[in-house]
């Protein structure tokens, strides 16, 4: 089965994943996703779930980048994505690159191409934040706040490849090095290049280069018709086996999953599986009949109905 994801050019999560494609040698589907809602079909698939990217594998839906990973080494379990040697090194470096980093990045990025962009991605995500949309002076205003805050971050972040060893932990790239890049590559993903903040730390320029250079693996283009008609067709995968855990609701259970610090709608569903890290969610559609979800345990929250 040939993994689809759902994705658009200048999202820096889905170019975390894209480069794990890459890493991986893949040739998978890619369907474009609109950058703001409206996405009928994409939301159609999830049962809500309106963050990019999805990675789709027959009528299984993988949302989060954190649940795409771990689904990618079960697919396909080598070249690895994780080392388990580093595995809590790993975790908590992409906690910190994927929290505090990121948004410094993504503010400043952001708020010095305000008006480079189409005005409705301002207001797509403040609404999704439960905002009212912010003029072009309060993003430039915020844009320099968090300057500062980058600056700070920097010399952390070139301490991180200092060893001067290839990859940040190991003898191939990890998920480190995948959060790290995808952050930092969102500097450049606008018509406003932010990455020169880069420039006094060589070696990690030089890092940079050597990610960029695992490439993207074999995308082919699909439509999401083309996708939504192969969940159609497809059965959902058994899920894999689950701990005992009595904070859990009982499988068979109906119930819904959002993600932390958001407003939008969650995904409702069966609850069919868990582990420590994930939880399958069984969904019935009309048009796309069975499909199961998969969502991360850490940042959503799940809700009995």
């Amino acid at each position: 089965m040939t993994p689809i994801l759902h994705h658009y050019d200048f999202s820096p999560y889905a170019e975390k994943v894209r480069t794990m494609l890459g890493h991986k040698g893949l040739r998978w589907g890619s369907v474009t996703v609109p950058s703001v809602m409206p996405k009928p079909d994409l939301v159609a698939l999830t049962g809500g779930y309106r963050h990019v990217p999805v990675l789709q594998i027959g009528a299984d839906v993988y949302c989060d980048t954190r649940c795409i990973a771990r689904e990618l080494d079960r697919f396909v379990p080598a070249p690895p994505l994780s080392d388990p040697a580093h595995a809590t090194l790993e975790t908590a470096i992409e906690a910190w690159v994927e929290g505090e980093l990121f948004w410094g990045i993504a503010r400043w990025a952001s708020g010095v191409n305000a008006e480079t962009v189409d005005a409705a991605l301002h207001v797509d995500r403040a609404r999704l934040r439960g905002k009212a949309p912010p003029s072009v002076e309060r993003l430039r205003a915020v844009a320099r706040r968090n300057l500062r805050t980058v600056r700070a971050a920097l010399p952390a972040v070139a301490g991180l490849v200092a060893h001067g060893r290839p990859w940040l932990l190991g003898e191939r790239p990890g998920r480190a090095d995948f959060a790290l890049y995808h952050t930092l590559w969102f500097l450049s993903a606008f018509r406003i290049d932010c990455a020169s903040a880069l420039d006094p730390y060589p070696a990690l320029r030089a890092w940079m280069a050597r990610m960029a250079a695992i490439g993207h693996g074999t995308p082919v283009t699909t439509t999401a018709v083309e996708a939504l008609a192969i969940a159609a067709a497809a059965t959902p995968g058994v899920p894999a086996p689950t701990v005992i855990d009595d904070a859990m609701p009982a499988l068979g259970t109906r119930v819904a999953v959002r993600p932390d610090g958001y407003v939008t709608d969650p995904v409702e569903g069966l609850l069919v599986g868990y582990d420590t890290d994930d939880v399958a969610i069984a969904r019935h559609d009309a048009r796309l009949g069975d499909t199961v979800v998969h969502l991360p345990r850490l940042g959503y929250t799940l809700v009995e109905r």
